[in-house]
């Protein structure tokens, strides 16, 4: 056999298979969280879901970084 038939095939094919991946996963995990506040009333559901913002915008969470480098690095619109 020679090297080119050995070739790696495209990558994007694998990219798009991963990102599939993620984003099932992603809804999965989303459906079960929400099954599982649904023991909860609304207005504690709505507190914990708030607390989530808070995280996230308080830039303490993994990826804040590269969360801050990436909203710098943008252009103004």
């Amino acid at each position: 056999m020679s090297d080119q038939s050995l070739a790696k095939p495209s990558a994007e094919p694998s990219d798009a298979f991963d990102e599939r991946m993620r984003a099932e996963a992603a809804a999965a995990g989303r459906a079960a969280l929400e099954t599982a506040l649904l023991r909860f009333t609304h207005e504690q559901r709505n507190a914990f879901w708030n607390a989530i913002g808070l995280y996230y915008s308080s830039r303490r969470h993994p990826g804040a970084e590269e969360s801050a480098a990436q909203a710098v690095a943008a252009p103004a619109a």
